[in-house]
């Protein structure tokens, strides 16, 4: 978030949301096998406690990257110094220009610890570029070099023959005889099959393995946007921070009683960054509280709230977060919160928007549990409705093949 020019605590939390609802998520280097007949390509903390025969530092005839942050916190002496601005006209507290001075010592020393990382992941050979610039800062290569200065018995340089030159085209030598082999690898129908087999490799590796049961429902969504005008119950970030709000508290209340609503209300509207609405937040909860489908949940044999779902789909998975599951004699009953501010006549049209994601929640609870889904209800706190989802079984299937689709085409 930092290096994307990221700044306040607010969008901050926007990006981490938008991280979850995309369904982000780190993607970790497996173990190689020792033998493995591979050239890997890792970052330096991806190849921590790793060892490889083979080892080619790149990145190292640059300078590392200095800066210092406006806000410097000491730990030792319980310090906090502010300095805002360039170093020429900066304006800053007395002792800022210390903790910089300071701060910069040890991330130079981090520095040479991250490059024995490094460097000591090789296990027979290491290679080096010690180039450094002339003039400039001091690189990591020159700080290697001052390390190797001493020991010399253990590197080798090696001098490239500044005298190579790269080969003819193999176009301007028409008289060159080819072998059959050659003549096969130069065919312009070879070049088309490797080309048409690149594109099906890249093409199988791109799909994802999963995909959120709320993507759905953007999709349809973003459908619909590109033939009409924006939908009046869109709402700015305002919105979606009471909808986070409402849910959060929802998700920890007694559902029987309500206590404590206000109080988890105030707390998870400063939260999201919108204290000013945490009367709404409290408001629109206590009307799920009362709604006929929340008391029939407290009095069912089971109740769960904020159930993670994911099940096996066209070759990855679809999952999300259930608001709100519980048990019945016949059946099991997903229920999901809706904040949308919409009017009665809107209802439908929001519905349409939201089919497929129920569907969704109804498919993959099915998938998980074997139990059936007997029924699929929204619950609008704004206005207060109750809207069982039409047809459960069709857009239970519906859901299911919308996900086979953006599994298989990447989308």
């Amino acid at each position: 978030f930092n290096r994307a020019g990221g700044g306040t605590l607010r969008a901050f939390l926007q990006w981490v949301d938008d991280q979850i609802s995309e369904g982000a998520r780190v993607t970790e280097a497996p173990v190689p096998e020792s033998d493995e007949d591979a050239v890997r390509v890792m970052t330096i903390h991806g190849a921590k406690g790793l060892e490889f025969p083979v080892v080619v530092l790149t990145g190292i005839n640059s300078a590392p990257p200095r800066g210092s942050n406006p806000v410097i916190i000491d730990r030792a002496s319980e310090r906090v110094e502010v300095g805002i601005g360039p170093a020429a006209t900066r304006f800053a507290t007395p002792g800022f220009e210390e903790l910089v001075e300071l701060d910069n010592l040890m991330a130079a020393e981090e520095h040479v610890r991250l490059m024995y990382v490094a460097t000591t992941r090789a296990r027979d050979h290491l290679v080096l570029s010690m180039r450094r610039p002339a003039k400039g800062g001091k690189t990591t290569a020159a700080h290697i070099a001052d390390y190797m200065t001493h020991d010399n018995d253990l590197w080798e340089a090696v001098k490239l023959d500044e005298t190579y030159a790269a080969p003819e085209p193999l176009a301007s030598a028409a008289n060159v005889a080819l072998s059959p082999i050659d003549e096969t690898l130069h065919s312009r129908e070879y070049l088309d099959d490797w080309l048409a087999a690149r594109e099906r490799t890249i093409a199988e590796f791109s799909r994802p393995q999963l995909v959120a049961a709320t993507a759905l429902s953007r999709a349809h969504k973003d459908e619909e946007a590109e033939q009409e005008s924006p939908e009046p119950w869109r709402r700015g970030r305002a919105g979606t921070s009471v909808g986070r709000a409402v849910h959060a508290v929802l998700q920890s209340i007694d559902l029987a009683t309500g206590d404590d609503i206000e109080h988890r209300a105030r707390a998870q509207a400063i939260a999201e960054g919108v204290p000013d609405r945490e009367d709404e937040v409290a408001e629109l909860a206590q009307v799920a509280v009362d709604s006929d489908i929340v008391r029939r949940a407290v009095r069912s044999k089971r109740v769960w709230r904020e159930v993670p779902v994911a099940a096996p789909t066209g070759g990855g998975s679809l999952h999300g977060f259930i608001d709100l599951l519980f048990e019945e004699e016949d059946g099991l009953v997903v229920v999901d919160y809706k904040t949308d501010s919409v009017t009665d006549q809107q209802l439908s049209q929001v519905m349409d928007r939201y089919r497929l994601q129920g569907g969704a929640y109804a498919h993959a609870i099915t998938q998980i549990s074997g139990r059936p889904v007997k029924e699929m209800v929204f619950l609008y706190l704004k206005p207060k409705r109750e809207v069982p989802l039409p047809d459960l079984q069709q857009a239970m299937a519906d859901a299911r093949d919308a996900a086979q689709t953006l599994l298989a085409v990447g989308g």
